[in-house]
């Protein structure tokens, strides 16, 4: 972050250091309150005093957010106070409600997964079920304007829930699944092509953190943002959740500030998937013997020959497939019904890298599929 960033974050907080001189006012006036720079105030001064007698009034206000009213845009005044107020009960470690961390979710996902780490596991259950079911039907829908935020809660929920509930997720996880196979076929001698199927984004450098200014009149306005294997240390204020070296940690930061969102948690797709299927068999993830992608090249003589071959490899990954669902079985967290009907779909994707002649005077014969979750494409591009 630039020097200015942390000089004007020096100067805000100085200011309200310098008010602690004045005498006390009464909280819950302020919090009751229809400005929402009074209730921000109020929140800040639970923060401040560190008083506990106002979280049942902080608790009302963020069971009572409506999105749909106010604070949609994150300038909005509104917005600013109720992230005050989940500040307070996130730095007091309150007990909230299911009704609160609900109705703040979607428009605070990082503050609302944090706060739900705080509650009883027999009423956080059923709210990280909600929201991975959620994510699950989002994923197959259009996407919205809350889509990230849904994608967040879905994510982290799953990883909650694999690691307290598994038997909630196991078949669902399963069910969706996926592993890639990539099939390089060559001229005898050719050497093939490694095709890039999961992961394929070029990583760029993390943004410089930049600062704009805060507003005036206002306390201290804190964003607070989860982040996945974030190696910056320092910035780190705690961690949510560890899964066989996934961490996710959240670090609180002035809003003002434009965060980076470098290592923003990545979404349930076949990479996340594959990291809640180890964490319920508890085993290394790369102790499983399949994964996301695979990479195979094969030469090519001749149909007959292409096909057994091919054959032989995709019963291969099926059978490694199956022992999985096995695996999950046998520590009941699948039925028997489930063993025998859900396993991770497998794509097979051929790569005809033969060269121009052969390939362009005979294509390629494609497999018949003999399961249902197995399906195979042909493409010509390298």
């Amino acid at each position: 972050m630039h020097r200015t960033c942390y000089l004007a974050a020096t100067l805000l907080l100085g200011s309200w250091a310098l008010a602690q001189s004045l005498p006390p006012v009464s909280i819950e006036p302020l919090l009751r309150n229809n400005d929402p720079r009074l209730v921000a105030l109020g929140a800040w001064e639970i923060i401040q005093r560190e008083d506990d007698s106002q979280t049942n009034s902080l608790i009302d206000l963020a069971e009572h957010w409506d999105p749909a009213q106010r604070g949609v845009d994150k300038e909005d005044d509104w917005h600013d106070a109720m992230a005050v107020v989940l500040d307070a009960l996130i730095q007091r470690k309150a007990t909230v409600s299911p009704a609160a961390v609900l109705a703040v979710s979607h428009t605070f996902p990082d503050q609302a997964l944090i706060l739900v780490t705080l509650m009883n596991p027999n009423d956080a259950e059923p709210i990280l079920r909600s929201w991975y079911l959620s994510a699950r039907v989002r994923s197959r829908a259009s996407l919205d304007q809350n889509a990230d935020n849904h994608r967040l809660l879905g994510r982290i929920a799953a990883m909650m829930l694999a690691r307290d509930h598994p038997d909630v997720i196991a078949a669902s996880v399963l069910a969706d699944s996926l592993e890639e196979m990539a099939v390089s076929v060559n001229s005898v001698g050719g050497g093939g092509f490694q095709h890039c199927l999961v992961n394929c984004k070029i990583h760029l450098p993390c943004p410089q953190e930049t600062m704009s200014e805060p507003q005036v009149g206002w306390p201290p306005v804190f964003q607070y943002t989860l982040e996945e294997n974030d190696p910056y240390i320092e910035r780190k204020n705690g961690m949510l959740i560890y899964e066989d070296g996934d961490t996710i940690t959240w670090r609180s930061a002035l809003a003002p500030i434009h965060q980076d969102a470098c290592f923003s948690p990545a979404p349930l797709a076949s990479a996340t998937r594959h990291l809640l299927l180890a964490e319920m068999l508890h085993v290394r993830d790369q102790d499983i013997p399949w994964g996301p992608e695979m990479y195979l090249t094969l030469d090519w003589n001749s149909d007959d020959q292409f096909l057994h071959d091919l054959t032989e490899q995709v019963s291969g990954e099926e059978y490694k497939l199956k022992s999985t669902v096995q695996a999950l079985f046998a520590k009941g967290l699948i039925t028997q019904s489930q063993l025998d009907t859900i396993r991770p779909r497998l794509t097979v994707f051929v790569f005809d890298d033969r060269n121009n002649a052969i390939a362009q005077s005979k294509s390629l014969p494609m497999l018949q599929a003999q399961d249902s979750r197995t399906s195979y494409r042909l493409s010509h591009l390298h």
